[in-house]
């Protein structure tokens, strides 16, 4: 039985040398989340500039947090862009508790990791569509879904 425990290790050994193998192509797999963003313009570039600095100074997990909100704001920007028939996002008060709402649904600890990114991102969020609560029209609906491409954005280039 030995024995053949060592011709099998030796018969994979001059497998490797007959075939050698590229072992540097092997990858470790990174479990870093990505996510693919718009870009936005330089104005909102600037108006969501200190959402970027807050996850920047905040947390080392800001590269993980950052990803995973970059990836929810997109996908709830795409929803409230399709959303026009079946009006799961009907008014803006809809769109802040998504807003206020986006690192639990990813059930993410973001307390006191990053200083002020909560009242920052809803800041901005209100700064566009307004502090009313009233039911989204063409418009404020196409404000909204630039809104939320804006965080993700903000988050995506926290998170680097």
């Amino acid at each position: 039985m030995k024995d053949k425990l060592l011709l099998a290790v030796a018969g994979v050994l001059v497998v490797f040398a007959v075939f050698k193998p590229y072992l540097e192509n092997i990858t470790v797999v990174d479990n870093k989340p990505t996510v693919v963003v718009e870009e936005i313009s330089e104005d909102q570039k600037k108006l969501v500039q200190d959402i970027v600095d807050a996850v920047k100074n905040g947390s080392e997990d800001r590269v993980v947090d950052g990803k995973h909100l970059a990836s929810l704001y997109t996908n709830l920007a795409k929803l409230i862009e399709l959303d026009n028939e079946d009006k799961l996002i009907e008014s803006t008060s809809d769109i802040a508790q998504a807003n206020s709402l986006s690192g639990r649904l990813l059930k993410l600890d973001l307390n006191g990791k990053y200083d002020g990114v909560g009242k920052l991102s809803s800041d901005y969020v209100k700064s566009q569509i307004g502090s009313d609560d009233v039911n989204l029209d063409d418009e404020l609906r196409a404000k909204a879904v630039e809104a939320f491409k804006s965080l993700a954005w903000a988050f995506n280039e926290g998170s680097k």
